[in-house]
């Protein structure tokens, strides 16, 4: 962030979005849908699995986005160093954030094909499902295996589709 004559900050702060992100666990997310994708024994091309990589990844920081922004409530009380209730971004703004990212993920995997495309909006449903009621249920650790489950899903149908009966 640079400073700007008369002290005020300008430029964007890097540091509260990538901890809203935690992007530090995206290899696990990348893991995940090379495994599907070499599980599913297609034969796409290559190309396909970096957007698949992407999709999820897309998913996953955009997940975690909207993870703050629909707790940001108990963050303030329990979680006050996160970026939420640090004031160092918008509650709306981190909300719109993940919803868009939400949104590209799912449009590129729809140029793979539509199973891919709706897997992922499924994976979409889950996130969002998980997000709202995660802090609600004791349901909340299966709920996020569905999300790794699609995950893994999605790269496969994308890759050429699920092995049945192999």
């Amino acid at each position: 962030m640079r400073t700007a004559l008369g002290g005020r900050k300008v430029g964007l702060n890097w540091r509260p979005w990538l901890r809203l992100g935690r992007i530090s666990n995206l290899p696990t997310v990348w893991t995940n849908g090379l495994a599907g994708w070499l599980l599913s024994m297609g034969m796409a091309p290559t190309s396909g699995l970096w957007l698949v990589l992407v999709a999820l990844s897309l998913f996953y920081v955009g997940g975690m986005y909207l993870n703050d922004a629909f707790d940001a409530a108990i963050d303030s009380r329990e979680r006050a160093e996160r970026p939420i209730p640090m004031g160092e971004v918008t509650r709306s703004t981190v909300a719109a954030s993940g919803a868009v990212m939400l949104g590209c993920g799912g449009l590129l995997l729809f140029t793979l094909g539509a199973a891919a495309g709706l897997s992922g909006l499924a994976l979409i449903v889950a996130i969002v499902v998980y997000n709202w009621y995660h802090k609600r249920t004791s349901l909340g650790p299966v709920i996020m295996g569905g999300c790794r489950l699609l995950a893994y899903v999605t790269a496969a149908l994308a890759a050429g589709g699920l092995p049945v009966g192999h």
